[in-house]
């Protein structure tokens, strides 16, 4: 059984793959704009964009900026979708 953080993770994969436009980039918790192609400060803003569309949601200005990696997104996710 998927438990809900792997289930978000597989929703961002999709995110970023589409916004980073990389089809077999894979994401982990620790995946980060310092550690994956593509993840610069231009792409952050359309990434963060389609995951508040696709979760229905919005990210105050200052988790956008502490979030260190996708862990950080999704426990965030988590915490405020209910998912």
């Amino acid at each position: 059984m998927i438990d809900k953080k792997q289930k978000i993770l597989v929703e961002l994969q999709q995110i970023f793959r589409n916004e980073l436009e990389d089809s077999e980039l894979i994401l982990d918790y620790e995946s980060s704009a310092s550690n994956t192609d593509g993840w610069d400060s231009i792409n952050n803003l359309m990434i963060i964009s389609s995951i508040e569309e696709k979760f229905k949601m919005s990210f105050p200005i200052e988790v956008i900026f502490e979030a260190e990696n996708v862990g950080d997104l999704i426990d965030y996710i988590e915490k405020k979708s209910g998912i």
